[in-house]
């Protein structure tokens, strides 16, 4: 962040989507939302992605930025494929092992940024970035997950611990979710 914004009330923001429209748009939503409250964004996501989006407001070009990171090839993946748009269902695992792969580019990104003054206040990041806060951590910039998943969604689905450790043999209603099993 540049020397005073902070004190200005300016945020420096790094928003990182999962790579598929329903999540990049709501992302792009929060971004323009942000800018337009004068906090600079960076969006971050992969270049076929950021060309696909919608066009961002001229007033808010100068406070919000698209940050191309390119996505690693992995051995099954066609080329070209950047979003779950661009695949068949049965392929978004390698779409996810892809994106884990961005770990170093966005590190590499966060280091840029702190070496030149505009070390990011917070990254906002999506479900499956389980990587980003060791990053985060070491340029000691605070993370914040923005899920555009309904609260109650989550608590049907359960956390991944009560799912592994009684996975679904039959289908249940809400009450019985992994969660809520054992438990009164």
């Amino acid at each position: 962040m540049e020397q005073g914004t902070a004190a200005a009330g300016r945020l420096e923001v790094v928003v990182f989507p999962w790579l598929a429209f329903g999540h990049m748009i709501p992302f792009l939503e929060l971004s323009k939302r942000l800018a337009a409250k004068g906090h600079a964004v960076a969006f971050v996501s992969t270049p076929r992605n950021l060309a696909r989006l919608p066009p961002v407001p001229a007033s808010l070009s100068t406070l919000l930025r698209f940050v191309p990171l390119p996505l690693p090839a992995v051995e099954g993946l066609p080329e070209g494929a950047e979003s779950t748009a661009d695949l068949p269902p049965d392929k978004v695992e390698l779409l996810k092992k892809a994106m884990d792969g961005l770990s170093g580019p966005l590190a590499a990104f966060l280091a840029d940024a702190v070496a030149v003054g505009r070390s990011p206040d917070w990254i906002v990041l999506d479900f499956c970035h389980h990587w980003v806060p060791h990053i985060a951590d070491h340029h000691k910039v605070a993370c914040a997950a923005f899920m555009i998943f309904h609260a109650a969604f989550v608590l049907f689905v359960g956390p991944r611990w009560a799912n592994a450790a009684h996975p679904a043999t039959r289908a249940r209603g809400p009450r019985t979710s992994p969660c809520h099993q054992g438990r009164s």
